[in-house]
Formats: C-alpha cells, structure tokens, sequence
C-alpha cells in the first residue's frame, strides 16, 4: 500500500514539474490544414432541378505568451486550405439552377509580452474553385458561383 502511495506521488511531482524544465525553444504551434469538396447533380425530365455544393470553414488560431525571464523561441500558425465546389444542373420541360459557393475565415494572432521576442509567423495559403453549370430546355438556367476569403492575421511583442 505504500509503495503505491509513493508512486502516486512522485508521478504527481512529475506532472507539475514538467512545465518549469521544458525549454524555451519549445515554442508554441497551430495547424488547421483543410481541404473540403462539396459536387452536387441534378436531372429533371418533367420539372425543375436545383443542384446546390456549398464549403464553409472557419478556423481561429491564438498564442499567447504573458511575462517571465524567457519565452517560447517562437510562435507559429498555419492555416492551408483547399475548397472545391461543382454543381449541374439539367431540366427538360423545367428550370435548371446550380449553386457553388465556398466561404474561408482565418484569424489568426501571436502575442508573446516579455523581456526578449520570439519569432513570430503566421500562414494561410488558400485555394478556391467554385463551378457551377444548368442547362434547361423549355425553361429557365441559372448557375451562380462564389468564393469568399477572408484573412486576419497579427503578430505583437
């Protein structure tokens, strides 16, 4: 029964000392690699035919560093995204509407407050395809496609 209890205690002691030794350099780093394909069909013989392909993403990445002697050696954010949207439509004796559309939000901030300032980057490369077709015969076509991207980023020391 002791030597349990000892165990127990010195893994305790490991766990919460194992912040004070991990080094500087360390660092601290966001990934959110992302990559969405949304395709949508849509056949009508006698009627209408609605394809819709819809892609959203939001992502957040934060590190923050408050005080101290030394901090992280550097923070790091990443962010890749690809987004593929397709749709057809086809009606015979109706109306044909494809819709694409992909939407992309990415903030992204480091703050590190201390005596000397890591190195600080943040990345979000992006690529967007939105394709969108209708074909109707004996009524109306409407194909609508689009993308929208949008970036926050920043870096304080």
């Amino acid at each position: 029964m002791r030597r349990l209890s000892l165990l127990s205690a010195v893994a305790v002691l490991t766990l919460l000392a194992a912040p004070l030794v991990t080094p500087a350099s360390a660092g601290q780093y966001n990934s959110a690699p992302t990559h969405q394909t949304a395709m949508s069909n849509a056949f009508a013989k006698h009627g209408s035919a609605s394809a819709l392909s819809l892609n959203n993403n939001a992502i957040d990445q934060s590190n923050l560093r408050f005080g101290g002697k030394t901090l992280p050696g550097f923070q790091t954010n990443s962010a890749p995204t690809s987004q593929s949207a397709t749709s057809h439509a086809f009606a015979l004796h109706g109306d044909a509407s494809a819709t694409s559309v992909n939407t992309n939000e990415i903030l992204q901030g480091n703050g590190a407050f201390g005596r000397k300032s890591p190195f600080q980057s943040n990345s979000a490369p992006t690529t967007q395809s939105a394709v969108s077709s209708a074909v109707s015969i004996g009524g109306d076509a409407t194909a609508l496609s689009a993308n929208s991207n949008g970036v926050s980023q920043g870096n304080i020391h």
